[in-house]
Order: C-alpha cells, then sequence, then structure tokens
C-alpha cells in the first residue's frame, strides 16, 4: 500500500514537473524542433501494427558515429532524458488505407490496421507517416514525413525466429548490473560486440524458398525503446537479418514502476506474434541471465506444436543457478530440443540436423566461432 502510494505521488510529480517545464520553455520560446521516430512494424493475421513515437529533438538520434567515451556518456543520458511531445497529430497511409492518430503521454502512437498482408509487398512494404499539428510546437515545426518498414511474411516461410537481444546476439551483460550500465552507457552500435556465429546462423534461419528474408524474424527484448535506433544500427552493421523489435516503455506510470518486468512484457509481445502469424511454428533464442528458459517452456506448452525449437547462450560460464535452467526440463518433457551452450554453434547443429538450415551453414557458424576464439573473441 505504502509502495503504490509512493509511486502514485511520484507519477504525479513527474507529470506536473512535465507540464510546468512545458510551458516555461514555451514562454521563453526554448521549445525543440519535433522529431518523428518510426519503428519497423509487422503484417498479420490482425492487420498491420505500427508504432512510432514524437519528441524533441535533442540530437542524439542524428548524431554521427563516435568511438569517444565520453561523447557516447552524454548521448546515451540524451537518449533517456528525452521531451515526450504528447497529442500530436499522426497521418499514415498504407496501400488504399488512410487515417490519422495521436501520441499519448510518452510521445507513442500505437495502433493496428485492418489491412490484408496479401495486399503488400514482401518481405517489406512501407507506411507512409507524417506529423501533423503539435501542440505548442508550431512556430518550431516544419512538415516532417517518414517511411515506416513493414515486414510481411512470404506465404512460403517455413518458421520464423524470436530471439532476445541482450546476451543473446549483443554482449551487453544484463545478467551483471555493473557491467550491463557501463556497456549500455559507454558503447555505441560501432563499438558493440556481436556475438561469435551469430550472424552467420540468423541469416541461415531467415534463408528460405523466397531468398534471404523468407523467414521472419523477431527481436523481443526488456531494453527500452529509447535505444531502438542503436539496436537497429547494430544489426545493419553486423549483417544480422533486420526484423520487427519489440521493446519496452521505459518510464513510471500510475499502475507499476519502469513499466513492469521483464517476463510479463516477454510473454506478451511473444504472445502477439504467435496471433499474428497462427500458420507458424517458431525458434525461441535466448540467454540464461534472465530466466528465459522459464518463460519460453511457459509459452510452449500454452502452444503445443508451436515451438520447434529452443537455444539459450549461457552467459554464466557454467555456473548455473536454480533459476537459470529453471523450464529446461519442461521443454525437454515436451519433446522439443534444447541447447544451453556459451555459443550459439550447437543451436547451429540441432537446427541442422532437423533440417532447417543446411550442414554448409552449419560450418560456417562453427568457422565463425572457432576462429573468434582464436583472435581472443570468445564469451567472456
Amino acid at each position: 500500500m505504502a509502495a503504490r502510494t509512493v509511486r502514485k505521488a511520484l507519477y504525479w510529480t513527474e507529470k506536473r514537473w512535465d507540464r510546468v517545464r512545458f510551458r516555461i520553455k514555451r514562454k521563453l520560446d526554448m521549445l525543440g524542433t519535433p522529431i518523428l521516430l518510426p519503428f519497423a512494424g509487422m503484417a498479420g493475421a490482425e492487420g498491420v501494427w505500427i508504432r512510432g513515437r514524437v519528441i524533441e529533438d535533442n540530437g542524439a538520434i542524428s548524431a554521427p558515429p563516435t568511438r569517444s567515451l565520453f561523447e557516447n556518456i552524454k548521448l546515451t543520458f540524451k537518449r533517456y532524458e528525452t521531451d515526450e511531445i504528447a497529442d500530436a497529430r499522426i497521418f499514415w497511409e498504407i496501400g488504399d488505407k488512410k487515417g490519422e492518430t495521436r501520441t499519448d503521454i510518452e510521445g507513442y502512437f500505437d495502433l493496428l490496421i485492418d489491412i490484408d498482408p496479401e495486399s503488400l509487398d514482401k518481405p517489406v512494404d512501407f507506411a507512409r507517416i507524417e506529423l501533423g499539428k503539435a501542440p505548442g510546437y508550431e512556430r518550431a515545426q516544419a512538415p516532417i514525413g517518414a517511411e515506416l518498414p513493414i515486414r510481411v511474411v512470404s506465404s512460403r516461410a517455413e518458421y520464423g525466429v524470436i530471439s532476445d537481444i541482450d546476451d543473446t546476439i549483443v554482449e551487453t551483460g544484463a545478467f551483471n548490473l555493473v557491467k550491463h550500465w557501463r556497456t549500455v552507457v559507454a558503447n555505441s552500435a560501432e563499438t558493440r560486440t556481436a556475438f561469435p556465429g551469430v550472424s552467420h546462423f540468423y541469416r541461415a534461419l531467415a534463408r528460405g524458398a523466397d531468398g534471404a528474408m523468407t523467414n521472419p524474424v523477431f527481436y523481443v527484448s526488456s531494453s527500452p525503446w529509447n535505444l531502438y535506433d542503436l539496436f537497429e544500427r547494430f544489426l545493419v552493421i553486423h549483417d544480422i537479418p533486420r526484423g520487427p523489435l519489440f521493446l519496452k516503455d521505459f518510464g513510471l506510470d500510475a499502475t507499476k514502476w519502469l513499466t513492469g518486468g521483464h517476463d510479463g512484457h516477454k510473454t506478451k509481445q511473444i504472445e502477439r506474434i504467435f496471433r499474428a502469424y497462427p500458420h507458424l511454428n517458431f525458434l525461441l533464442i535466448g540467454d540464461s541471465g534472465q530466466d528465459d528458459g522459464r518463460i519460453y517452456a511457459d509459452i510452449a506448452a500454452a502452444h503445443p506444436g508451436r515451438v520447434l525449437q529452443v537455444h539459450i547462450r549461457d552467459v554464466t560460464k557454467g555456473i548455473l543457478k536454480s533459476h537459470i535452467t529453471n523450464g529446461i526440463d519442461e521443454l525437454r518433457a515436451l519433446n522439443i530440443p534444447v541447447t544451453l551452450a556459451p555459443t550459439l554453434y550447437e543451436a547451429a547443429r540441432a537446427a541442422g540436423d532437423a533440417g532447417l538450415i543446411t550442414e554448409a551453414e552449419v560450418a560456417e557458424v562453427r568457422a565463425d566461432v572457432a576462429e573468434r576464439e582464436r583472435r581472443g573473441e570468445a564469451p567472456e
């Protein structure tokens, strides 16, 4: 009860301060220029999901890549210290449909549009979005439009992939609070490390009858939307298949601290992907640092037959706590192949044994892991 009262008081104070600060900035003519941030959406059985955000431009998104520790720390602070623009009008157009929506109190817009995916171009189509009136920013506002990419899945896709990000494809030390924040605060997309074999393995999984993007890859993480552009750039830099990112709202609201826990967020987003593609089965890939085994076991139990394999990257150097292996036995009892290893080579081999990727692709993953180990770039 006391915690709830404190949370509500903090939430009220934060929102009150935001309103006061906005009024002061507007009076002093200090409001910045709005920017429109599109996030990759997806087309599925329920329609087309699109999401984005409107904030003041503080220079973080448009900043050139840098390896400077000081500059990266400064840019990280700017990413989290955003000035959101609420109640901004967003006009959208996709195919022969168009409409409008408004941003919420955190500057987000999020909507599901009733469109047949078969009417869209594969593997990626685009929605045209445009920022209309942003209350209070009329003097600083110029016309802003953007294209929002939409993942459209091939009818010849054999399966889908749902992957974590932190400590699954990119090293962040999420299970170690000090290391995690040192990595997040002091690194850019260019200085972050992809784990050995990841790019080869994910490209192999995505490849199919319709080419390099036949089988869709989705990324579900408890990292905040503030880091979206970093993750997008990271995927491009390391030649990892791009796909919709399902990140987390980072902040305080009237009912919960920092928008809830890892498990609930991840389960909700995986369920959303399962509903969008009821004809697809999935490989689930995560790490041992945040209870992914348990989350994936619960998903598998709730959706019999739809989880093809589960692969967990061990981030603990073999020192496994009970919660880290939680769910592994349940997955195996469901006859779902599971790997638990410090690299994804074992995962690639299991996928090869199941005929999901070729032996040549398994060999590429093995060669990349071996080369990275030879250069001293093995997982820490």
